[in-house]
């Protein structure tokens, strides 16, 4: 390294920028000893002024600094020679999928399907209660109403209606052959503040005491509940990387620090750690909202970079083929994608995202779906529901990512109300219902990052790509984007890395 070269990268540093492999390169060959001060105080310039303030110097940076004062000579590409092979190259891929509802929705809308969506819905958690010997032995609501005063019973029903007036709840719940009245007083805080976080539709075990009257006293509420459990492990130390609502065609994509993350995939960006668990990456999991999609919200097209879905998603398939062939990814379908908007989705058609699926191998599923990784149980699910549940449940905030995603564990149910801003088709099975308990839980949506553990299940939200947007704001809703979170399939452990600056 020249004198002059070994100074113009000690300003990058003490400015505070760490420098990328590809930008290094690109300096060493655009920039002549008499050019490269002008070229490093351009490159300055132009990461200054970008929003947010980049955390390291790219090549892309680089070129357009250059770009900025006339310096064509183009840099050296980068072919690989001279590099090891990386760890994950030489595992084999060990990838099931266990759940996908695409090719199984057919719904009509007509009212039999109604009720065949929420007998299955009834039908499938009831099974859980019977599973569990603190709740096996339930009889039914016409067991409840038929005994006399202070008579006592327990019985699975669905809640249909919520009413609360002056420290009382009272509970419409069904059985699908009886309905009754179920009161909750405060009397007893604890189980008053689990009737609060009830929603309607919800499954539920209720012990009851009848008063003089048809009306149910609560002694006790229980939730279906996962059981705590020990999560299945990987034998091999492998990664997974969780990625959700990139957005790409937004004008406030975050394109350079996505860029960052495909950098580091590929083993070009990052500290010594970094690259090394880089190098055990052999999964990557896109958690829906590829593309900023069409008329998804009013006015939408003030935030739009690219007007046209059919580009967006051409525009998506050149930064998805830049992901190492050796790594497998998984794609589902978020509420901006090009596909119905009801729940459960069905993967994205080839009609719109044709061009992402030519530039790589991608394994494309519905929403939600289950997939195993290296024997790891993974529930993938964009998460459209989890605004609904916070203007639902007291004491929830969408900051607060993995309460939300523990609230929908607890009651087995990824959109427990039906009729909200979700929209759910009355398809003959309810696939939103948690049948198998994830080794980890992934969701996206909210657009900020968080992780935690619930009974043995790892919760990750996998955050955005993408700044705040002139809807969230006029919604008053503060993403926090740029946070990549990567699962150790061995450990089951965490291992965020923030792709932008501070």
């Amino acid at each position: 390294m020249s004198e002059q070269m070994r100074k113009a990268v000690g300003l990058l540093l003490e400015a505070g920028f760490q420098m990328e492999t590809d930008a290094f390169k690109a300096l060493v060959e655009i920039g002549q000893e008499d050019q490269m001060n002008s070229l490093v105080e351009e490159v300055l310039k132009v990461a200054g002024a970008m929003e947010p303030r980049p955390i390291s110097i790219s090549k892309d940076l680089v070129l357009k600094a250059a770009e900025q004062l006339d310096l064509t000579k183009a840099p050296v590409v980068e072919t690989g020679l001279g590099r090891g092979r990386r760890f994950a190259e030489d595992v084999e891929p060990r990838l099931e999928i266990v759940s996908d509802p695409t090719g199984k929705l057919g719904t009509t809308g007509a009212f039999d399907d109604f009720l065949k969506y929420f007998r299955n819905r009834f039908e499938k958690m009831s099974a859980f209660f019977r599973q569990r010997m603190d709740t096996r032995s339930a009889g039914t609501i016409a067991d409840a109403l038929s005994g006399g005063a202070n008579g006592r019973a327990r019985f699975i029903c669905m809640v249909v209606d919520k009413r609360e007036k002056g420290g009382r709840i009272f509970l419409t719940v069904d059985d699908y052959d009886d309905e009754a009245t179920v009161l909750v007083g405060d009397q007893n805080p604890t189980l008053y503040q689990t009737a609060r976080r009830i929603v309607r539709d919800q499954v539920v075990f209720l012990a009851t005491k009848k008063s003089s009257g048809s009306l149910l006293i609560a002694e006790d509420i229980v939730l279906p509940e996962i059981p705590d459990r020990k999560p299945s492990r990987s034998p091999e130390e492998v990664y997974a990387v969780l990625i959700s609502d990139t957005h790409i065609g937004s004008k406030v994509f975050l394109e350079d620090a996505f860029r960052r993350v495909l950098g580091w995939l590929k083993g070009d960006v990052g500290d010594v750690n970094q690259r090394e668990v880089a190098d055990r990456v052999k999964y990557v999991l896109i958690c829906g909202d590829l593309v900023d999609g069409i008329g998804v919200y009013p006015r939408q097209e003030v935030d739009l970079a690219v007007q046209d879905i059919y580009e967006q998603y051409r525009l998506a398939a050149k930064f998805v083929s830049e992901i190492p062939e050796h790594m497998e990814v998984v794609l589902i379908p978020g509420n901006h994608d090009a596909v119905r908007q009801a729940l459960p989705q069905p993967s994205i058609s080839k009609d719109f995202a044709g061009p992402v699926y030519d530039a790589r191998r991608i394994v494309s599923l519905g929403d939600p779906a289950e997939v195993r990784l290296h024997g790891v149980h993974f529930l993938l699910y964009h998460g459209t529901s989890l605004m609904d549940i916070v203007s639902s449940v007291p004491g929830l905030d969408y900051q607060q990512p993995v309460e939300i995603m523990e609230y929908q564990l607890r009651m087995r149910h990824l959109a427990p109300e039906y009729g909200k801003l979700t929209p759910i088709g009355p398809e003959a099975e309810d696939f939103l219902v948690v049948d198998r308990v994830p080794d980890v839980f992934q969701s996206g949506h909210i657009h900020v990052s968080g992780w935690g553990a619930y009974r043995g299940t790892t919760i990750v939200n996998s955050g955005a790509w993408q700044g705040q947007t002139d809807y969230q704001k006029r919604m008053g809703l503060e993403p926090k984007p740029g946070l990549l979170p990567i699962v150790n399939l061995k450990t089951l452990e965490v291992l965020p890395i923030n792709f932008l600056s501070g």
